[in-house]
C-alpha cells in the first residue's frame, strides 16, 4: 500500500514540476517576444544621420539607411531603402522598422512615415549650432544623453582649438563655390551665401563672405564672381581630379587667382555637415593657413 501512494506522489510531484517548467517555459518566451517587438529598429534618410547613428554607437540597431550611406564602412552593408527623394515605404514595413531619422526640411517623407506608425526623429545640421544641437536631440530621444554630451563636448573642444590658431590681424574675403560645372569654362556656379555651415567656418577663421547676405546656397555669375574679386577661393569638387580642375579658373582674372589663392577640396566628406563638422573645419583651416603662411 505504501509503495502505491509512494508512486501516485512520485507521478502528482512530477507532473506538478512539468506544470511549473512549462508555466515558466512559456513566460521566458511571451518576454521575449516583448523585448523583440520593442527592439529598436532604426532606418535613417540621409548619409549625415547614418554618421550621426554611428558615431552615438547604435550602428546595431540601424536596420537601414539610404542608397548614398557609405560611412563607415559598415553603412554600405545595411538594408537599403531608397534614396532622398525616393523612399521605399513598402520595404520599410517589411524591414519592421519603428523609429526614423529624418532632416528637418523632409515634410512629406515625414507625414508618410507617421502614418505607418513609425516614430519620426528630426535633427537639423545646416549650421555649426544645430549640428551640435542634433546630439541633444539624439540623446534625449534614445536616453543616451551621457554618450551624446560627451561627443558634442569633444567636438566643441575640436573647434575651440582650431578658433585659438586663426589669425586675427588678417582681413581676407572668400568665396567657396559649392557646385559648378567642372572641367569647362566656368559661367556660373552655386556659392555659400549665409546661414550655412560653410559661412560658419569662414566666419570662424575670421574670413569675409561677400555672400552672407544672400540665401544659403545662391548662383552667381563669373561677372558677379569678377565684381566680388575675392581674395581667395574654396572650390569643392566632390572626388574630381584637382589637377585638371584647377584649369577651369586661368581664364578668370580674380585675385585669387593671381595670388595663387584657390584652393581646391575634393574630400567628399567636406559635403557632408554633421559628426565630422570637426574634420571639415580643420582641413579648410589647414588649407588656408597653407596658402596664408606659403
Amino acid at each position: 500500500m505504501n509503495t502505491i501512494k509512494e508512486h501516485i506522489l512520485f507521478f502528482v510531484t512530477l507532473i506538478i514540476l512539468l506544470i511549473i517548467f512549462t508555466v515558466y517555459i512559456y513566460i521566458f518566451l511571451q518576454q521575449n517576444n516583448v523585448q523583440s517587438s520593442n527592439a529598436l529598429r532604426i532606418a535613417s534618410l540621409s548619409p549625415s544621420i547614418t554618421e550621426y547613428i554611428y558615431d552615438i554607437g547604435l550602428g546595431d540597431s540601424l536596420i537601414a539607411n539610404t542608397t548614398y550611406c557609405n560611412y563607415p564602412e559598415e553603412a554600405k552593408y545595411k538594408e537599403k531603402i531608397g534614396s532622398f527623394n525616393n523612399i521605399n515605404y513598402e520595404h520599410i514595413a517589411k524591414l519592421k522598422i519603428n523609429t526614423a531619422v529624418i532632416q528637418q526640411d523632409m515634410e512629406q517623407q515625414k507625414k508618410r512615415l507617421q502614418s505607418m506608425g513609425i516614430h519620426v526623429i528630426e535633427i537639423k545640421n545646416n549650421t555649426i549650432n544645430n549640428i551640435l544641437l542634433s546630439y541633444d536631440i539624439l540623446g534625449k530621444e534614445f536616453n543616451i544623453k551621457h554618450i551624446t554630451d560627451k561627443r558634442k563636448k569633444q567636438i566643441k573642444e575640436k573647434i575651440e582649438k582650431i578658433k585659438k590658431t586663426v589669425p586675427h590681424n588678417k582681413n581676407h574675403t572668400a568665396v567657396i563655390s559649392i557646385f559648378r560645372n567642372y572641367k569647362s569654362e566656368i559661367s556660373t556656379l552655386t556659392a555659400a551665401g549665409g546661414n550655412n555651415i560653410y559661412n560658419d567656418i569662414l566666419t570662424l577663421l575670421n574670413i569675409t563672405n561677400p555672400l552672407s547676405n544672400l540665401p544659403p546656397y545662391t548662383e552667381i555669375s563669373k561677372e558677379s564672381l569678377l565684381k566680388i574679386n575675392p581674395d581667395f577661393i574654396f572650390d569643392m569638387c566632390h572626388g574630381e581630379n584637382s589637377a585638371n580642375v584647377i584649369d577651369d579658373w586661368q581664364n578668370i582674372p580674380l585675385n585669387a587667382l593671381k595670388h595663387h589663392n584657390i584652393i581646391i577640396l575634393t574630400d567628399t566628406y567636406l559635403s557632408l555637415p554633421g559628426p565630422r563638422i570637426d574634420m571639415i573645419i580643420e582641413k579648410f583651416a589647414s588649407e588656408y593657413y597653407g596658402k596664408l603662411y606659403d
